[in-house]
C-alpha cells in the first residue's frame, strides 16, 4: 500500500567515507525507475571490474533489495556504494505499519533460523513445496540475500510516527574473495 503522507520522507543517505562509487534514489519504485537503478548498479560493477560470479551475486542482491521496495513499500529510498575495502553495500528504507513489521519479523526469524550452509536446500524446498505470499513471491528474498551476501544482511526498525516505522535493510556483498 503506497504512502501518501507528505510528512513522511524516507531518509536517503549515503555515507561517503571510503566510497569509490555511490548512488542514492528516493521516490516511487516502479517500472523504468527500477530498470534505471539496476543499470546504474550494473555499470558500477562493470567499472569496478568485478569478477563475473561476484558481479552476479551483487546484482542479485540489488534486485532483491529493490523488489522489497517495489512490492512492500512502493515508496522509499535505495542507495548503493562500492567501498575501497572491496565491498558493495545496498541499503533501502521504507515505511511499514505494525502489521507489516510483525510479518517482516516472522520472515526475518525464518530466514535466520538456518545456518548459512543449509540455505540452498531450504530455498529449493520452498520453490518445490512453498506457497505464494500475498505479494506473489515465494518468500525467498531474505534467504537469497543471506546466501548472496555471505550472511551480511542487517535490518532495523526506526519509529517515524505513531503508526509507522522505517524498515532499514542493509546488505553488504564482498567483491573480493
Amino acid at each position: 500500500m503506497p504512502l501518501h503522507n507528505q510528512l513522511l520522507h524516507p531518509p536517503c543517505r549515503l555515507a561517503l567515507e571510503n566510497v569509490e562509487v555511490g548512488c542514492c534514489f528516493e521516490g516511487t519504485f516502479e517500472g523504468q525507475v527500477m530498470d534505471t537503478i539496476l543499470r546504474w548498479v550494473e555499470h558500477a560493477l562493470d567499472d569496478a571490474e568485478v569478477a563475473k560470479p561476484t558481479k552476479k551475486r551483487a546484482f542479485r542482491c540489488a534486485v532483491e533489495v529493490i523488489q522489497n521496495l517495489s512490492k512492500h513499500g512502493r515508496r522509499g529510498s535505495f542507495s548503493f556504494a562500492i567501498h575501497g575495502d572491496g565491498s558493495m553495500q545496498f541499503s533501502s528504507v521504507n515505511a511499514v505499519d505494525d502489521l507489516q513489521r510483525d510479518d517482516l519479523n516472522v520472515a526475518l526469524e525464518e530466514a535466520n533460523r538456518l545456518p548459512l550452509e543449509e540455505l540452498r536446500e531450504q530455498r529449493l524446498k520452498k520453490l518445490a513445496h512453498g506457497s505464494r505470499t500475498d505479494k506473489g513471491g515465494a518468500g525467498l528474498g531474505l534467504l537469497d540475500l543471506r546466501a548472496c551476501s555471505e550472511d551480511r544482511v542487517y535490518t532495523e526498525f526506526i519509529p517515524c510516527s505513531n503508526e509507522l516505522q522505517w524498515f532499514v535493510l542493509t546488505v553488504e556483498v564482498p567483491l573480493t574473495t
